[in-house]
């Protein structure tokens, strides 16, 4: 169940960004029908996501990397408060955020493994669970069956958060100069999966984030390609391309939250 979640995802996904029919209309249609099957609101899906690739791991406006108090993502989080362009608030450290970052590194994986048209679709979502864990015979059965089965569809969040999280950050307004401008911002702020081929259907070509940050709506089956031709361009440039493997790619991510936990407990706002 939670390989099937994580597989519509990847299709909600790609719908999201108009890649499979390339019609906006008739892929965000099919796309809010989805949410019968997969219980995510696509509308605030697209909202969120679509802002995250304009403003790629802001510290203000990036909704993405906004996961006080449950997850600190940058040191800069530390330093002072500020105020969340996208969910018109001030984000600050508080006594119950500096008690949750404390323990990130600890409980970085189970906390991301619990995150018109629509209404009606999530109506026949909740039906259809609902009918599906009444049939389990035990309370423990029930809770054991949700707690898996989000859990493996929680692989696709973990792939996308490590992609950024132990990448720069930076404060206010990105492209606004050579050293800033959207080619470069994508590639200081997002970095890939080195994977083989056979593994392309696990990821759903979200292993390729570098790629589908700079050609969001490229379907999928092309992203692997289009690595090649970008890699390229960066050696001829000198950019940096990052892309290590897996497990190195989420050993760096949750280096950045032991860094975080260890940083002077003095060290207040």
């Amino acid at each position: 169940m939670g390989l099937f979640w994580q597989q519509l995802a990847g299709i909600g996904h790609d719908m999201g960004h108009s890649a499979i029919s390339h019609n906006f209309h008739l892929d965000h249609s099919i796309c809010s029908s989805l949410v019968a099957f997969m219980g995510i609101s696509v509308c605030w899906w697209k909202r969120n996501h679509n802002t995250h690739h304009i403003v790629c791991n802001s510290i203000e406006h990036d909704p993405d990397i906004q996961h006080l108090p449950a997850i600190a993502v940058s040191p800069e989080i530390f330093k002072k408060p500020f105020w969340s362009t996208y969910y018109n608030e001030l984000k600050a450290m508080d006594s119950v955020a500096r008690f949750l970052v404390s323990f990130e590194h600890i409980f970085f994986y189970p906390k991301l493994g619990f995150s018109k048209t629509e209404f009606a679709a999530f109506a026949v979502y909740f039906a259809w669970i609902g009918a599906l864990v009444s049939s389990l015979p035990t309370w423990g059965e029930i809770f054991g069956w949700l707690l898996v089965s989000h859990a493996v569809s929680g692989l696709l969040h973990v792939q996308i958060c490590c992609s950024h999280f132990s990448m720069e950050k930076y404060h206010g307004h990105a492209y606004n100069d050579a050293t800033d401008e959207w080619y470069i911002t994508q590639l200081k702020t997002t970095m890939n999966f080195d994977t083989p081929p056979v593994l392309d259907w696990v990821h759903i070509g979200l292993q390729f984030q570098i790629e589908h940050h700079l050609f969001p709506r490229l379907p999928r089956h092309n992203l692997r390609e289009a690595r090649s031709l970008v890699k390229e361009v960066c050696r001829k440039h000198n950019i940096r391309y990052h892309e290590p493997g897996f497990f190195q790619a989420t050993s760096e991510s949750t280096a950045v939250e032991c860094f975080l936990q260890d940083r002077p407990a003095n060290e207040q706002f």
